[in-house]
């Protein structure tokens, strides 16, 4: 994997690529960060050339794709994604990426009926899934209303969790997520989106339990998606 090159795109600095990072940083793959949004709320759009890259990673966002006031960057981004479909570059969404891949591809977004939080398991749709069920992190208000013709691989009771179109892959869950992302998250607001009977410290205690085994499952992912989306042939 070693000379591989990958964007890894962030929309807030504490979007940060965590166990995915780790990960491709062991693989010997050379990664170039880019932030959306400064932190004096202005919006960065010059992404780099995706031509200097094998690979683009998108990753979450504390913002809604159906918020009016995220439409010129997520707009933005819908354009670069539409880059990498021209020059066959794979794609993989997370999440707040995911759900821009899904409106890439002619999908949109809705309000989900719950809070998808804490580690889940997915359901897979088709057959086999080629990384494990789970468990997975999650945290979601939003999900992805996907084209009839688009290949779904898995799923909840609550929304769709990973699909995929040519070499482009789109996941609502977030396998990037570690213990110094979550207390980030929470730390900045993300407490008064738990459910009412979730405390953060029961919150962080669960996600402990679930991290290791989530982290091997995240290698796993990573490992899919370099060999079976990006480098074969």
């Amino acid at each position: 994997m070693t000379g591989l090159r990958a964007l890894l795109i962030s929309h807030e600095e504490v979007g940060r690529p965590g166990q995915i990072g780790r990960v491709l940083a062991d693989r010997g793959v050379d990664v170039q960060r880019h932030v959306v949004l400064n932190d004096d709320g202005t919006s960065n759009l010059e992404f780099p050339g995706i031509k200097d890259f094998d690979f683009v990673i998108s990753f979450g966002s504390f913002h809604s794709v159906t918020d009016p006031s995220t439409a010129e960057w997520v707009d933005a981004e819908v354009d670069l994604i539409h880059e990498t479909f021209d020059t066959e570059t794979p794609y993989l969404g997370v999440c707040f990426g995911g759900q821009i891949l899904t409106k890439a591809v002619g999908g949109s977004i809705e309000r989900s009926p719950v809070t998808e939080v804490g580690a889940i398991h997915i359901n897979p749709t088709q057959g086999e899934l080629p990384i494990p069920t789970g468990p997975w992190f999650s945290w979601h208000e939003d999900r992805m209303v996907l084209p009839a013709d688009i290949e779904v691989l898995a799923d909840t009771d609550i929304s769709v969790q990973m699909f995929r179109s040519g070499k482009a892959v789109g996941l609502q869950f977030h396998p990037e997520v570690d213990e110094e992302i979550l207390s980030l998250w929470l730390e900045l607001g993300g407490k008064d989106h738990l459910p009412d009977t979730t405390t953060p410290d029961d919150f962080m205690r669960e996600w402990k339990d679930a991290q290791e085994k989530a982290h091997a499952n995240a290698t796993e992912l990573v490992d899919w998606f370099i060999a079976e989306v990006v480098t074969k042939k």
